[in-house]
């Protein structure tokens, strides 16, 4: 929807129907360095979810899900704003819960496949020691020697 500064977002919904608000851009045709503020008005209350400006953050990606029957969406500022979203009816949850269920059940029936083994690739040890280990090794000797003393 292409939201006017100081207007509200219209959009005709279903009962029931919940708004996932994805996104919010300046339209491309603003004024250099304008803003506005995306806000969501609800029960009494003011929320700034986006705060967009010509030449530094001309959109913003929001993940917002609303009832537009309790919510209203706001545009404040001098530029015009373009939200991006979708309607998501209460029904789809069952319907991805549903889908998800019968899933397991093919997968038990599908014939059971070796995974494939990656090629092996063998790490070899450096013919030259490092010096710690040499050092080491010398150490351990002396402490041999000691004790063969006693």
């Amino acid at each position: 929807a292409k939201v006017a500064p100081g207007a509200t977002a219209k959009a005709d919904t279903a009962s029931g129907a919940l708004l996932h608000l994805s996104q919010a851009c300046l339209d491309p045709a603003v004024a250099s360095g304008a803003s506005s503020r995306v806000i969501v008005e609800q029960k009494g209350t003011s929320f700034v979810v986006a705060v967009l400006k010509e030449g530094a953050q001309e959109c913003c990606a929001l993940d917002l899900f609303l009832d537009l029957s309790e919510a209203k969406l706001k545009v404040v500022g001098k530029a015009v704003v373009h939200l991006t979203g979708y309607f998501e009816s209460e029904g789809m949850d069952e319907d991805e819960d549903a889908s998800k269920e019968a899933a397991p059940a093919k997968a038990k029936a599908s014939p059971k496949v070796a995974p494939k083994s990656s090629p092996r690739v063998e790490v070899k040890a450096s013919p030259k020691a490092s010096p710690k280990a040499a050092a080491k090794k010398v150490e351990e000797e002396e402490d041999d020697d000691e004790d063969e003393e006693e």
